[in-house]
Parts: structure tokens; C-alpha cells; sequence
């Protein structure tokens, strides 16, 4: 296994922003860059493709610090839906809830049928309004 250390400040903030943007997470604002790329600057190490700080994985830590309140001024804004989940799972949770929060059966599907069919399909429109 080969081990890559990142040293300085510099190579410190290119590391993290390309981390952030990798994992959909918000950019970094000018104060952000100069805090994390400090904070980073010695300790980073890229092995079997993980980039760790003291051990642990990187994202962990600016994940950590993204949900802080108080380190929220280092991300320029937020980002909203399914868009702000962190893992895939909760991407597709938050994904999953959107579309259930859609009209499935729209006017054209409607359109397409006639008599009992046509019907259920009302039925179905009606009790997914009430709810």
C-alpha cells in the first residue's frame, strides 16, 4: 500500500475543495478556505484512494463541520432536498419522498381511459389528494 502525504496550506485547500465538490457537498466561501486549509495543512494522507486526517476520513470531518452551526459561514449557502443529503441512502430517501409528494395519475393518463377503469383511476386521484 502506498501512502501520499499532502503537506502545506496550499495543497491542503485544493484537497478539501476537491473532496467537497466530489461528494455534492456546499463550496467553501474565501474564510472557509482559510480556516480548513489551515486547520489540514499537516496530517492529511491519501491511501487505497481514502483521504484520512489523523486516521479518519476526511469527509467525515468536514461533514462534521458542515452540520456545526457555529462553522456554517465557511459554506457558501445550502443546499436544498435531496441535494443537501449526505449519503446516497438519504439521497434517495429524500428522492423517494419527493415523488411521492408528485400526482401520479395526471389528466392524460385520465384522458387515455374510459368506463370502470377509468373510475378506479379517479378513485385513486381523489383518496391521494385527501391525503
Amino acid at each position: 500500500m502506498s501512502v501520499l502525504a499532502i503537506k502545506g496550506q496550499a495543497n491542503a485547500a485544493v484537497v478539501v475543495k476537491g473532496l467537497l465538490q466530489q461528494h455534492g457537498m456546499p463550496a467553501l466561501t474565501p474564510e472557509g478556505v482559510d480556516a480548513l486549509s489551515t486547520r489540514f495543512a499537516a496530517g492529511l494522507v491519501i491511501g487505497n484512494g481514502v483521504v484520512s486526517f489523523d486516521g479518519k476520513p476526511l469527509i467525515d470531518s468536514l461533514r462534521a463541520i458542515h452540520a456545526d452551526a457555529e462553522n456554517r459561514r465557511f459554506f457558501v449557502g445550502d443546499k436544498t432536498g435531496h441535494e443537501q443529503a449526505c449519503t446516497l441512502t438519504e439521497r434517495y430517501r429524500a428522492e423517494i419522498a419527493d415523488s411521492r409528494k408528485r400526482a401520479r395519475i395526471t389528466d392524460a393518463d385520465l384522458a387515455r381511459y374510459r368506463g370502470v377503469t377509468r373510475e378506479h383511476m379517479q378513485e385513486r386521484q381523489r383518496a391521494a389528494q385527501q391525503k
